[in-house]
């Protein structure tokens, strides 16, 4: 069962003095951050911009930033499941590119009649769990080239792979463009639990949003009925503030 968010330490007030600065420290320190008053596509590209440099995305407008919403079709083309009313399990962005964008930036336009909430988990907690019942399991979704990201013009990776500076990052897609070697196959049951554990919900009204690491945290959706629309940014954060491209494996060290 998913918790209630975490939210008391990671709330950012983006219009007062030094909002930006505020939430990259943030940002740098857990890795996650909640926000509001950015009620849509022109607010997100202002907050986006001040972090770092927009990263465009098959999906997204002029302006780079990826409007999500349900276009009412009967049934969503592979990598198009967002586009939908459905759940979406939790994942990381771009995860069939070498070096995806580090942040991930989403602000609610218009709130579902029913469900929606945001599926947050942290790639470090799920990572520290595995490393601790699990090695084995840990060691295979490790390996190098032991998951095909992003159908068969994809990227051959693994779901936690050295990001550098001792940092480990999560890489993960579980829907039809992820294919598992069969080591790695074997533990994903596995962690789609552990991952549940580790996992948050997070109701955001019109206006509030929330960041990410996306070498470090995982995020999805609940499915919802109504006009839920949602805008994202995807962001190379500027190298002044310090916001690390993964985690440190507490697990691993701990064992």
């Amino acid at each position: 069962m998913l918790a209630a968010a975490p939210l008391s330490d990671r709330h950012v007030e983006l219009r007062a003095a030094g909002g930006v600065g505020e939430l990259a420290a943030v940002l740098a320190l857990h890795g996650f951050a909640t926000f509001d008053g950015v009620p849509g596509e022109d607010a997100l590209v202002q907050i986006a911009g001040r972090l770092g440099q927009i990263v465009r995305h098959r999906d997204s407008g002029s302006s780079g930033i990826t409007v999500v919403a349900d276009r009412g079709q009967p049934a969503a083309r592979p990598g198009q499941a967002g586009f939908t009313a459905h759940a979406l399990a939790p994942h990381t962005d771009c995860s069939d590119q070498q070096y995806p964008a580090e942040l991930v930036l989403m602000t609610c336009v218009r709130s579902s009649q029913r469900g929606g909430e945001c599926v947050i988990a942290d790639g470090q907690a799920v990572y520290s769990e595995l490393a601790a019942v699990a090695p084995d399991a840990l060691v295979d979704l490790s390996a190098p080239r032991s998951a095909l990201f992003g159908g068969s013009a994809g990227l051959l990776g693994a779901v936690f792979e050295p990001c550098g500076d001792g940092l480990v990052g999560v890489r993960l897609r579980l829907d039809e463009l992820a294919r598992f070697a069969p080591q790695a196959q074997r533990w994903i049951p596995l962690l789609r639990r552990t991952i549940d554990r580790c996992a948050f919900s997070l109701p955001l009204p019109a206006g509030a949003g929330y960041i990410v690491n996306n070498r470090r945290f995982l995020h999805g959706r609940r499915a919802f009925s109504g006009h839920r629309t949602m805008c994202r940014a995807l962001v190379r954060p500027r190298p002044a503030w310090r916001i690390p491209a993964g985690f440190a494996p507490l697990g691993e060290a701990a064992r």
